[in-house]
């Protein structure tokens, strides 16, 4: 490696930059499924009851009001109510697209309010709305409009990290939820955990099922499109890593197959030379994973705040780890090379 620096230098940027592809990219992958998904990943539920007609999408279901009671609900199974709509702005032409999420107050599927206050369930057409929309210039105590039924409802507080289908959420009590909807209806019936409840729900209404939150999620319109496509594209990186390792280091083995049968002819062992070799691809390796954790780490610091990525250590830790096995799977290769280099040819050549 001391004596080769260039070669080795470019085996390292190739890497270098091929990890940080795949680091980026998972980045975006996880940005946009919080972008898209993060209002039902951060409920803490368990199971959703939909129409059976909803094909797993939340935003179709429709549940009537009358089949359930309001005395079938508790402290672990509560109601949701989901509509998407254009609201518009107090003394503003602007309009924003937000995506309406009716619940019970003081329930556990409220997120917490960051600013102003939370929903109560004694006041009408008030609304908690992610903190996004503050770059639209939305203040506490401004009012919003809704475009569908006229109904006025003022900005009480702002949550966090609230998305649904790449817009953000507007929290209101089921009260302003009739107030809206002329036919007022309920998307789903959520379970914080499971419960002999369940089946009490699934006898009276016979058009519908429960469904796990990870399908809930996969059923938000565009969600797995874009998760699909951006595997893939990691998937490609991943393996033209390998092609592209094993084929630097299978070229450099080659060139150094006399440097091998000398060694050989001097007493050295296959096994030690083979080890030498992989000793010095996880060098490269590790050198290539630490400096583009660092460049994806500073990538994410100077991102905007309107592109979705997410860094998340814990799925860093596990590309590295795929990344390494690949690296040294693609080097493995050159070994063969190793392994029958002669040290009679190589001694009867003059380099």
């Amino acid at each position: 490696m001391i004596f080769y620096k260039v070669r080795y230098l470019l085996i390292l940027f190739i890497l270098f930059f091929i990890a940080s592809l795949v680091f980026i990219i998972n980045g975006l992958a996880n940005g946009l499924s919080m972008d898209n998904a993060s209002s039902i990943k951060k409920m803490n539920a368990e199971s959703f009851f939909l129409d059976k007609d909803s094909e797993n999408r939340i935003d179709r279901s429709k549940l009537t009001m009358g089949e359930i009671s309001e005395d079938d609900f508790s402290a672990n199974m509560q109601p949701l109510g989901i509509s998407m709509t254009s609201m518009g702005i107090e003394k503003s032409d602007k309009d924003i697209e937000v995506t309406l999420m009716a619940i019970n107050s003081a329930s556990f599927l409220e997120p917490i309010a960051k600013e102003g206050k939370g929903l109560s369930n004694k006041k009408v057409n008030e609304v908690v709305l992610d903190d996004s929309l503050k770059q639209e210039g939305i203040k506490l105590g401004q009012k919003l409009r809704d475009e569908k039924s006229g109904v006025w409802l003022e900005v009480i507080g702002f949550t966090s990290n609230q998305t649904f289908s790449h817009t953000p959420v507007a929290f209101i009590t089921f009260d302003t939820w009739k107030e809206i909807n002329l036919e007022p209806f309920y998307s789903a019936i959520v379970v914080q955990n499971s419960s002999d409840s369940m089946e009490d729900i699934s006898n009276k209404v016979n058009d519908g099922g429960w469904i796990e939150k990870e399908f809930v999620v996969k059923g938000i319109p565009g969600y797995e499109a874009e998760q699909n496509s951006l595997f893939m594209m990691l998937a490609f990186l991943i393996v033209i890593a390998v092609f592209v390792l094993g084929a630097f280091f299978y070229i450099m083995t080659i060139q150094k197959t006399n440097q091998f049968g000398i060694l050989k002819a001097i007493g050295a062992k296959t096994a030690y030379l083979c080890k030498s070799t992989l000793l010095q691809v996880m060098i490269l390796t590790m050198i290539s994973l630490i400096a583009a954790v660092g460049f994806t780490w500073a990538i994410f610091l100077v991102l905007p705040e309107d592109i979705p990525f997410l860094f998340d250590p814990i799925q860093i830790a596990k590309f590295s780890g795929i990344i390494a096995i690949v690296s040294i799977f693609g080097s493995l290769l050159s070994t063969f090379n190793i392994i029958q280099a002669d040290p009679i040819q190589a001694m009867g050549r003059v380099e």
